[in-house]
Parts: structure tokens; sequence; C-alpha cells
């Protein structure tokens, strides 16, 4: 049957099939337009949900049509016969988001989009859920196939037939959820009927959506654990276990290898991640509302700016570098596809650079800081202990002369006399009073001095000056050999055809898209989140030592990717990808700009550290020169105590 009736009696047609799910299909509307569908449900529906549908389409309006397949109107299978399905707005031209933030799908749906669309396109999701939220629903079930985004970075929200409406203080509840995007309290419930959700839990699945946004498709809670037994996502999640957070390593937890975290976000997004993420947000509308979001995304698209290096990337501007090219020079992860191109035109003249880079002078070791050759006049003794000091040597010089005057007049008494000799010529007049004063001045000088002296290494050696100049002497000789790495990389292209062919062949399988056995949702979100996203990226090392994936596993991965390899057919003919070509002249003339600016800067840069240093020598010789003169007077002062 395609002939059905809306509630005001008018017949409607449907055309073509759109797509199907396991609770309808949606179909094209030809009497109604180019922008309208409609889904009709393949069973029989309740009273409850039709009520719902009713209220719905009573309520839709502008604002809500513009952000959601509402629905429009409800449809019969006979005039005022009970409702089979609904009219909403037709989304056509749009790509589940997780096409857009999953680094591999970006690359075939939206191989032109970078950061900046990423962080327009979390805005608009924001604000879709802030309508929602303004009018008072709930969006229950959110998942990465809730959202749609064009090429334009417009979100539309579908299934919103789901949603957990309130028409008149009766709620009609949504009775399904991904456990992989439900919050923490929400955790182990095998059904949500009866569950009456908040904007709260919509919040935490709003924080998730961003996250995986801005950060390559990572999941918050998938991480390495290094505690004892298994750590699923769902039990990560109702842990707390954020992976990315301040405190992941107090949870035994942290980030996936070569991941992108939030440290590329300015300090107020990361914050808004720890309260969404973290049992805070537990709390009564403890996690970041799309108010929130939208505010704190706005004032990110106003800091955007370009790498200097490779326009397609860009990124915040508080950061010092570009984070994309770390990536791709640290780890050879490309997330955004460059557009730098190979003019063949080159001025850059490495010799004459090079003069310019030696001509600066260095600013030579620092000074020798001494406490030698100073003119000092010992502190002199308070007047009763420099009495008391005079009459110790009147009484030493009398006990020797006594002790020698023995040894002629009367050795018989010798050993007596010394042992008295001795005990006057070592006694002591009480001066610990005035040396305890003397040896606390010369402990607290030495403690100045090595303050001054850390400082004055730090600052105002030649260390910093040297290691910049190694920099620039390695990044010479890396530019003189990039010839012959291009040459490499261009030979490699000629003897690895049949392994991009096949990589390529194998990069069409997306692991989301296929059943393979043991591998659900929340599995395959975590494989996401370590980048293995198409068979092309199985690896068996790298899946065995992902927490949860263990032999039989990893097996049935491998056993997929062997599989599809065995479909694979090479064909000769075909020669080097020009596309492949093309990424290796990218890579080589963005390497090539990146060490031609720095070396361009080299000079600059080495004249900045030596006036630095030299200024730091100024500033700092009065002082370390002062304390290193109150250290030798104190020195000589206690001296002086003999």
């Amino acid at each position: 049957m395609n002939g059905y009736f809306d509630s005001k009696g008018r017949s409607i047609l449907l055309g073509k099939k759109l797509g199907s799910g396991g609770e309808g299909a949606v179909y094209e509307t030809p009497s109604r337009g180019n922008d309208i569908a409609a889904k009709i449900y393949h069973h029989a529906v309740s009273v409850e949900k039709q009520e719902k549908l009713l209220y719905m389409a009573n309520v839709a309006n502008e604002s809500l049509n513009k952000i959601a397949a509402w629905p429009l109107e409800t449809l019969h299978a006979s005039v005022n016969g009970p409702i089979c399905g609904f009219l909403m707005p037709k989304v056509v031209g749009y790509e589940p988001i997780h096409h857009l933030y999953s680094p591999g799908h970006r690359k075939q749906s939206y191989p032109d989009k970078d950061w900046a669309f990423l962080v327009n396109t979390a805005r608009n999701v924001a604000a879709a859920f802030a309508v929602i939220h303004q009018h008072n629903h709930i969006i229950s079930d959110v998942n990465p196939n809730l959202v749609f985004v064009s090429g334009n970075s417009v979100v539309k929200l579908i299934d919103c037939d789901s949603f957990q409406i309130v028409d008149k203080g009766k709620h009609y509840l949504s009775e399904v959820g991904v456990p992989h995007f439900t919050p923490p309290e929400l955790q182990g419930h095998s059904s949500f009927r009866g569950i009456k959700r908040t904007r709260n839990h919509d919040n935490f699945g709003l924080a998730l959506l961003i996250f995986h946004i801005l950060l390559m498709g990572r999941h918050p809670f998938s991480g390495v654990y290094s505690g004892a037994g298994d750590m699923p996502l769902e039990k990560s999640i109702t842990q707390f276990r954020y992976a990315f957070g301040r405190n992941a390593a107090n949870k035994t937890t942290a980030p996936p290898p070569n991941s992108v975290k939030p440290d590329i976000l300015p300090t107020g997004i990361a914050n808004l991640f720890e309260q969404a993420f973290t049992d805070q947000g537990v709390n009564l509308n403890g996690r970041p509302s799309a108010t929130e979001w939208i505010a704190a995304l706005e004032s990110l698209k106003g800091q955007i700016r370009s790498c200097g290096y490779e326009s397609a990337h860009k990124y915040y501007g508080g950061l010092s570098d570009c984070p994309w090219c770390i990536q791709e020079k640290k780890h050879n992860t490309l997330f955004f596809i460059a557009h730098t191109v190979a003019t063949g035109i080159n001025s850059f003249d490495l010799a004459n650079v090079w003069s310019r880079i030696t001509a600066i002078e260095s600013p030579g070791a620092a000074p020798i800081i001494s406490v030698l050759g100073f003119n000092l006049t010992p502190r002199p003794l308070p007047p009763e202990l420099k009495t008391a000091k005079q009459a110790q040597l009147l009484k030493r010089f009398t006990a020797a002369s006594i002790v020698l005057g023995s040894l002629i007049f009367a050795p018989k008494l010798f050993i007596i006399v010394l042992i008295f000799g001795v005990l006057l010529f070592f006694s002591d007049e009480n001066d610990s009073s005035e040396r305890k004063i003397r040896q606390d001045a010369l402990d607290s000088a030495i403690n100045q001095m090595n303050l001054a002296k850390k400082s004055w290494d730090i600052e105002a050696s030649d260390l910093k000056f040297n290691k910049k100049l190694k920099e620039l002497e390695q990044l010479r000789g890396e530019y003189e050999n990039l010839g012959n790495q291009f040459t490499y990389e261009k030979k490699k292209l000629q003897q690895n055809i049949r392994n991009a062919q096949l990589n390529k062949f194998l990069a069409r399988f997306f692991i989301e898209n296929n059943n393979i056995t043991g591998i659900g949702s929340a599995r395959k979100s975590v494989l996401v989140s370590f980048g293995i996203e198409t068979a092309a990226d199985i690896d068996r090392n790298t899946i065995m030592n992902i927490e949860g994936f263990g032999p039989r596993l990893t097996s049935e991965l491998v056993n997929w990717r062997i599989n599809l390899e065995r479909q694979f057919v090479f064909d000769p003919s075909k020669g080097v990808d020009p596309a492949d070509i093309a990424t290796v002249n990218r890579h080589f003339a963005q390497k090539r700009k990146q060490i031609e600016g720095e070396l361009l800067a080299g000079a600059e840069h080495l004249n900045q550290i030596r006036q630095k240093i030299m200024q730091s020598r100024n500033r700092l010789l009065p002082n370390v020169q002062k304390v290193a003169q109150q250290l030798a007077q104190a020195e000589a002062d206690l001296a002086l105590m003999g």
C-alpha cells in the first residue's frame, strides 16, 4: 500500500523509499514536494505513541523544523484511522555526524573540511540541543546516528519520535539508549522503561558528541587501563574513568597512544569536558548546558588561526605550534588532507641564509663568579670578646713558657707541669654566641649564593644560544637531504604499488558497518578511539594491546581482514596512484616550506637569544657580585673567630 491520508483527510502518495530501520521506513512524498518525507511504521502503533505523535505534530514550529526531522502531520491508512506514520522535513544532502568526526570517514565524505569546520559544526550541534531543551523536550537517546550534517555545517536531528515529550504533565518516555553514550548514573539498566530522562542526561551525550567532533572521534572514556581485571567501556563510564582528565592517572587510566588531547583547546572548553565527564556532573544540572557550549564554541571560532605551513591546518590560536603538523611529524598521522602544491619555483638561497645565521656572534661563556679578589676587612670582634682573646693569648704564652721552663729547672715535674700547661693552653673563652651569629650569616650567604648562581647559570650562560644553533645546523642538514628523501619516497611508491592498492581496497570497509562476532557498538567505539576504523587499520599486535581485546576478538578482526584480502584483485596496469604521488609532493613541499621558514627566522631568533642573554647578564651581575661579596665577608668574619 502506498496511499495514505494526513490528519485533514488529504491523500498522500508515497514515492521512492529513502531508507529503512528497525522501526519503520522513510519515503519520498511527491505530492508534498521535495522537502517533505514520510515515515511509515512497520507495525501497529500503540495508543500512547499515537497520542505522542499527535501532540508533536500540533506543536511543530519553524525553529524545531529548522534543526530536526520533526513530525509535521500524522499519517493514517484510512481517513481518521489509527496513526501509522507521519510527515517530516526531508533530510537530504546530509551525512551522519560520525562520517565527519571519524578521520577515516571524513577523508572520503568531507575531504576538504578542516578543524574550523568541525568547530562550527560542534557549535551547531549544541544549538540544536538548545532548541529542543527550550521547548521542554528531552532527546534521551543521544547517539552517533542522531545528528546529520551537511556540507555547510548545518545539522539536523533525526528519530525525533523517540524523544521524551511532556504534554500537560504527562511524560511520553523514551525506552531506548546506546550504552557508550549513556551517562554514568544510568549505566547498568537493561531497559529505560519507566525512567524519566533529564536535560543533564542529554548534556552528557552532547559533551560526548562535541568531544568526538573536536578531538578526532576519540571516546573520552576509552583509554589505556593499567589496573587489575577488565575495564569495558560501559564500566569505565560508570566509574568516571575520563581517560583525558586531570585525575586520570589516579584512576589508573591514560589516553590512547598518539591521541589528540584536550590541551589543544582553550582552558575553558577543557574545563567543560572535566565538568561533563567527572562525578560532579551527576549533580542536578551539573553538566554544561547546550547554551554554555554555544558560548564557549563561539569564542573558540573567533580564536582559530591558519597554520603558516599548511592552509588545511586550522587550530586554536592560543597554541604556540600547529598540533596537526606535530601529529604528522611525530606520529605520521594525517587528520586533514593537505592542499599545499609544489610550484617548482624556489627562490630560497640556503648559502645566503646560513651566512646570516653564522654572522650572529655568540655571547660566549658567562663570566665566572668568584668570592676571591674582594678587598675586605673582617668585622671586628665585640670589645669583651677581643679582651678575652688577648687574655687567652697571654695564657697560652704563659703555659708554653712554664712547660719549657720545667724541662730546664724541674725535669722531674715535667709530666705534671705538661698536663697543667695543656689544660691552661686549651682553656677557651666562651665565644659560642658570637660564633653562632657569624656561622648563621655564612650559611645564609651560601644559600643566597647558590640561588644567585642557579639563575646566573640558566639565564646568563650561552647554553640556549648553542642549543638553537645546533637545531639550525640539524635543519640545514635535513634540508640538504630533502632531495634524496624525496627520490627515496617516490621509489618506495613504485615498489609498493600492490600494497598501496590493497590498502585502498581495505580502507573501503569500515568496521562499524560490518557484523563481526563479539564486536558490538561499544567495542567499535573503542577501536575508533585507538585509530582503528577500517580493515586497513587492523594489526594483530596493536589490537592485542587494547583493553578488552584478547586473542579471540583479535582473531575475529584479523580473520575478517584476511577474508577481505582474498577478494582483492591486483591491477599492475594502474601503476602508482596519482593521488599517492600528489601526497608525497605535498608532504615534501610542506616540509621544505617549514624548514625554509625556520631557517629564514634563524638569524633573528639567534640574535634575540643573544640579546636576552646579554640583558640577563647586565641585570643579574650586580646582584651576583653583591651576593659573592657578602659570602666572602661572612667567611672572613667567621675566620676571625679562629
